[in-house]
């Protein structure tokens, strides 16, 4: 027996897709970051202040003035990326930015399927994400 189930459009397997392997890669940069974080002394934060910072139930402000001084801005990550905790953080961002590419790749798609709302609305939306990730806007 056998189920004719709808194939989804082209631009929604794209989109997924691309979500789909994004995430996986930046789950095991992370994964990597968080183990060298755990291993090494190659650190911007030591994980033994961060760990006993949250258990005790600190705010981000808190931890982050105890453990550097201030507050970091934008992507503080960049400066401290041979580090345990710039790896983790770059594939957690890298994981979360993965949606540009995809948004952009189903407004194409979108575009060829002659899905012409769709395709703008798309293309805003990629266009408002990205500005909010450069800092440029905040939502």
């Amino acid at each position: 027996m056998s189920e004719d189930r709808p194939k989804p459009a082209l631009s929604g397997r794209v989109y997924g897709e691309i979500i789909y392997w994004g995430t996986v890669i930046g789950s095991i940069i992370s994964i990597i970051g968080s183990m060298i974080t755990f291993v090494t002394k190659r650190n911007y934060i030591d994980p033994g202040y961060l760990l006993s910072a949250i258990w005790q139930g600190k705010s981000v402000k808190e931890i982050w003035e105890g453990a550097t001084g201030a507050l970091p801005n934008g992507h503080w990550y960049l400066q401290h990326l041979f580090t345990g905790n710039g790896i983790a953080m770059a594939g957690l961002a890298f994981g979360v930015f993965v949606v540009v590419p995809a948004i952009f790749s189903a407004a194409i798609m979108l575009l060829r399927e002659k899905q012409y709302v769709f395709s703008v609305l798309a293309f805003i939306a990629g266009i408002i994400t990205t500005v909010s990730m450069f800092g440029w806007i905040s939502i």
